[in-house]
């Protein structure tokens, strides 16, 4: 089995609580990435924490269905390739 970093499991809740189909972005990378990114605005600063509130609510409500769901966004997410920005480091100053 493999591994699945935090980030991608939060782009795969993210993609999750979008309520869009998985035939609607499983294989459309660039509709991945909008439906997150969407998701992520409506969602607002604590996007991350409200999805996963969500994300539990709709397990619960539908666990029959739940789970192929976000195995789908999970491949989803990794097939778009999503780039994180991760800032570069400090360089030091010479006083």
């Amino acid at each position: 089995m493999r591994s699945t970093s935090r980030v991608a499991s939060t782009l795969a809740t993210l993609l999750f609580v979008s309520q869009a189909p998985a035939a609607e972005f499983a294989t459309n990378p660039a509709r991945t990435r909008e439906l997150i990114h969407e998701t992520s605005e409506r969602l607002g600063p604590d996007a991350a924490a409200r999805a996963v509130a969500e994300w539990a609510t709709e397990y619960g409500r539908h666990p029959e269905t739940a789970a192929d769901h976000m195995r789908a966004c999970l491949h989803a997410v990794e097939l778009a390739n999503v780039e994180i920005p991760v800032p570069s480091p400090r360089t030091a100053v010479a006083r």
